[in-house]
């Protein structure tokens, strides 16, 4: 799976996830809604761009940006519009194309753009509902649900009317989104690709690529390289393989000089955390139990240690 853009407008490479796309695929055409969880750069936006061009004529299939809740609303209608039409109120068709609109039914989004963006957000989502109205062949494809309240609240909306297909990061603890988790029966976990799909990727990509090796030795040393130091991880693969762009001819100095940091792994102390935050609890009273003045001692400073290891860490995970 590719999430990095081709060179020269060519599609991107995209390997592996066949059971995945089938999975999500087969969900969606009985009328479930799938949330794609998994770690960033694991490929979930790929993966869905993947399922809806797989889609595509068989389900109505949006997916607007999420970025503000006019630009969902405004893509919103657009997208729906060319794909089922608008119910677009009278009030809202420009005096010039009235007539024609009269005459034919029809009206280009184009005419009525700029008289919708002029209306509040919750009015653009009154009339987005009510052309979904009725309809259960529209699935939603939502690219993070990494949103704010606002955001939220729309989608959880919009998920009365349609099914929803979207990408969360396993991490996500924000409040908001907890009511519109519900609204999905199944969720796909995501996996780093086996070695086979990476080397696969990474074939395909040096095909297409002007990248030139001292030796064929060289070559084979380099695929070793990707496959072991990216992990799996697409985002990681397709950084890699942008940085052999840069160099003229890799060599074993090019190879050694591999990394990235999206195939990091970070481990998460919180269970260490709260050991270690027990333990000096416990000691703490016992040792004022058993009158032990150096145990006391040692549990306040275990104490201070680890409310200062707390602050490191929520200050880590906030650059992050």
């Amino acid at each position: 799976m590719s999430t990095g853009g081709p060179p020269d407008g060519e599609a991107p490479v995209f390997v592996g996830r066949r059971l995945e796309i089938a999975q999500i695929t087969r969900a969606l055409l009985a009328g479930s809604s799938v949330v794609v969880k998994g770690r960033p750069g694991i490929g979930k936006r790929a993966l869905l761009r993947e399922v809806r061009a797989g889609l595509a004529g068989q389900r109505v299939c949006l997916a607007p940006s999420i970025a503000t809740p006019k630009q969902l609303t405004a893509d919103l209608a657009e997208q729906i519009h060319e794909a089922i039409g608008l119910a677009v109120p009278e009030e809202l068709i420009p005096p010039r194309f009235r007539a024609a609109a009269q005459r034919t039914g029809q009206i280009e989004f184009r005419h009525i753009r700029r008289s919708l963006s002029r209306e509040p957000v919750a009015d653009q989502m009154a009339l987005l509902l009510r052309s979904l109205e009725g309809r259960d062949d529209v699935i939603l494809f939502i690219s993070s649900l990494e949103v704010p309240p606002t955001q939220a609240e729309l989608l959880l909306e919009l998920a009365e009317q349609c099914q929803l297909c979207a990408a969360l990061e396993p991490d996500n603890r924000r409040t908001r989104i907890q009511r519109l988790l519900w609204r999905f029966q199944v969720t796909i976990e995501l996996k780093p690709l086996v070695a086979a799909e990476t080397q696969a990727w990474v074939e395909r990509w040096l095909a297409r690529n002007p990248v030139t090796f001292d030796s064929p030795r060289i070559r084979r040393a380099y695929l070793r390289a990707v496959v072991r130091d990216s992990g799996g991880i697409p985002a990681a693969v397709q950084g890699l393989l942008d940085l052999t762009l840069v160099e003229r001819s890799v060599t074993r100095k090019t190879i050694r000089a591999l990394h990235h940091e999206a195939a990091v792994t970070y481990l998460d102390m919180t269970p260490i955390l709260i050991i270690l935050a027990a333990g000096f609890m416990a000691l703490r009273y016992v040792s004022r139990g058993m009158g032990m003045q150096e145990l006391m001692v040692l549990a306040g400073v275990g104490t201070s240690l680890f409310y200062l290891l707390l602050y490191f860490g929520r200050m880590m995970r906030a650059r992050r």
